[in-house]
Parts: C-alpha cells; structure tokens; sequence
C-alpha cells in the first residue's frame, strides 16, 4: 500500500475556515485531488486571526494574522522569511509543498532545499487576466504577469484542471511533461447531497409560482462574472422570470442599486452564501442556467448545472467554451455583442423541450461524466 503523503500548503484563509468551518475545508481537499482521507495536512495561512491548531493527528495549521492583505507584495515578501521558519520550528517535514499563489514560490523553493520536497502549483483560474478585472486592475494585473514569468517555470508540477488552463500554464514557461490535469470535482463529491436535493424547495422557499421560469446564476458577486450584463439582459424578459444569484462578494450593493434601477428588485434574488448541502436545491428548481464571465478558467458551476440536466447559457470566455463546446452542443454561448432578440431566441431554445434541445443536455451530462472518469489524485503525480 502506497504511505500516506505529507502536504504543506501555503494559502490565505481570510475566512477562517480551519477554525470555524473545517469540513468547507475537507471537501475543497477532496475537491483538488488531494486525499484528505489518507494524506497528512500541515497549513501555513496568512488570515485575520493568528494560532495554532491541530484537528487531529492528520491536520495542522498556523494562522499568521497580517495586515497585508490589500499589499500582496509586502505579503510576498515577508512569506519568504515566515514561512520556512515556523515549518521549521513546527517539526514537520513535507513531501509535497503545495501551493494555490504564484506569491508563495520563493518560500516554497527554501523549503525544498531543506527537505527535498515536490513543489506543486496548483493553477484553477488565470491570475492575471482576472487581477484585470479588479479595482486597480492594471497594477494587480501587472505584478501577476510578473510573477507569472518569473516563478511559474520554477515549480516541479503545474496541477491544473483542463485544456485551457493547461495551455495557460505553458504559456508561463513551465515544460508541458510537468503540466498534469485533474478532475476539479464537486459532484462525486457531494453525491448524498445530490441524492437529497429536492425539487420544489426553493420555490416555496422564496414564494416562486410553477408558471415562472427561474433562471439560475452561481458565482461570486465580482467584476469578471459580468453580472450588470445578466442584469441588463434579464431587464427585457417579462415578469414569468424569476432571476436567483448565489453568491457574495464585494459588488453586492452595486448588483443590488442596477437590479432597483433596472426595475427588476422584485424577480432578482440575492442569496448570499449558499451551503454545499443546500445548492443541489436550487439545481433542481432551476429552469435555465446563465453564467456570462469575461474571466472563466473552468466554471465548475457548469458541470454541476449540466450533470442534474439543466440548459445552460454561457460566454465566450475561454473556460466556458472548452466546457460547453461549439453553440448548441453542450449549451448555447452569448457573444460580446449579440442583440437582445437572439439572446432570447437561445433562451426560449433552451426552456422549450425538443429534440435538439433534449439531445444538447443529454450530451452535456455525458461530458461531464468523461470528465470525472480522470481519477488523477496528488499521489499519482507523486
């Protein structure tokens, strides 16, 4: 039997989910491929709060309190010291030193020199055109594309999770043989919520009558998911749509005065964070599904729509058109400018069934079943 890994990762964990919720933070584990039922865990986390905390014998954290969080490069940088020193001090000693931040290079470099570990990055979007889209864009942007050039080829494997960000990393530098892609899973992974999900719950919930449409949008509330776009559009559909966004994020209040202004406040629902045991819900009393991202490495959020079997609506953004292939095959695609009649007509294609319809989510379920058929986990990569 192969032994059990030991896995330092070197994260951010502004939300304290070690602490307060560790089992979000199992489930991303599993999510990643990363065994959390047999490998050993040892986290360095810059957060809000500072200790050290053991769950069991298998997971360790330090929590590193900063004020830097809104000066990534100052936090970059004193990473190089802090890291590689409570590692030492902690005792433990990593096989794999896995890494979700481009930041975190240099401290992952001293600590294969002092241990002779695997340095794994793990790439699930695309730093510097999402850093674009934030506040102060060019600046954010500009260091990403830095990091990128400089530190990107100095790892010994890119850990990524499709076509698109597979050529993305090439892109940097790193040799395509040190490039491995898994299967990003949410659903095996939350097969009994799948099984418990229960059609009609989030129509009572929320007052919803059978004969409205719900159209369904799932994504954090910031510039790259191009939610004042779905606003827009949805501003032109008559009052049988229902429009639910899971999700929070900094534009909230923005995305709340559009949907006011729009005259829409009253068919747009806000839900905020959502649990992993409740989303399923809102899957299934889902009518359509519409994601129009500028930035979209993946959209895992399309898998999950098109594995229950609901339409889904997409951008051109790269991610989604690897995942929903050519228009029409696995969902339809929007373009940048395409007029409001013939987003309608793909709207009214997708809620009507019919034969090219049926036969469209038929092959969008099978294609994230092949998907998922990659069982490629960080033990097999080392």
């Amino acid at each position: 039997m192969k032994k059990p890994l030991n896995i330092l990762v070197i994260n951010t964990d502004w939300r304290d989910i070690f602490g307060t919720s560790f089992q979000e933070l199992s489930d991303k584990l599993e999510r990643d491929q990363l065994r959390p039922d047999f490998n050993n865990f040892f986290f360095f986390s810059w957060s809000t709060v500072s200790y050290f905390k053991k769950r069991d014998e298998r997971f360790s954290s330090v929590h590193m309190k900063t004020m830097w969080r809104s000066f990534k490069p100052f936090m970059d940088l004193i990473s190089v010291v802090m890291v590689p020193l409570t590692i030492r001090r902690s005792g433990f000693k990593p096989d794999v030193i896995f890494i979700y931040d481009l930041g975190f290079v240099i401290p992952a470099k001293i600590l294969k020199w002092m241990y002779g570990s695997t340095i794994v990055l793990c790439m699930t979007n695309m730093p510097e055109v999402y850093s674009r889209t934030r506040r102060f864009g060019w600046i954010k942007g500009l260091y990403s594309s830095l990091l990128e050039r400089l530190f990107a080829r100095r790892v010994d494997v890119g850990y990524t999770i499709n076509a698109t960000m597979k050529e993305y990393l090439a892109r940097t530098g790193l040799p395509e043989n040190k490039i491995k892609v898994f299967a990003s899973d949410t659903i095996f992974r939350d097969r009994k919520h799948i099984e418990q999900a229960q059609a009609g719950k989030v129509r009572e919930k929320y007052g919803i009558q059978d004969d409205q449409k719900i159209i369904l949008s799932v994504g954090r509330l910031e510039a790259e998911k191009d939610h004042p776009r779905l606003l827009k559009i949805f501003s032109k559909l008559d009052k049988s749509f229902v429009l639910i966004i899971l999700g929070r994020g900094s534009l909230l209040e923005e995305l709340q005065e559009l949907a006011r202004t729009l005259g829409i406040a009253d068919r747009v629902i806000f839900t905020g964070f959502v649990h992993r045991e409740e989303i399923w819900d809102y899957y299934q009393d889902a009518d359509l599904f519409i994601l129009l991202s500028t930035a979209e490495a993946l959209g895992l959020v399309f898998w999950e729509a098109m594995y229950v079997g609901v339409p889904v609506i997409g951008s051109q953004a790269p991610g989604i058109v690897e995942t929903v292939g050519k228009d029409g095959e696995r969902g339809r695609l929007i373009q940048e400018e395409e007029s409001f009649e013939s987003i309608k007509q793909k709207i009214d294609f997708c809620l009507n069934e019919g034969e090219a319809r049926n036969a469209m989510t038929v092959r969008a379920k099978e294609y994230v079943l092949e998907q998922l058929a990659n069982k490629l986990t960080i033990n097999d990569v080392i």
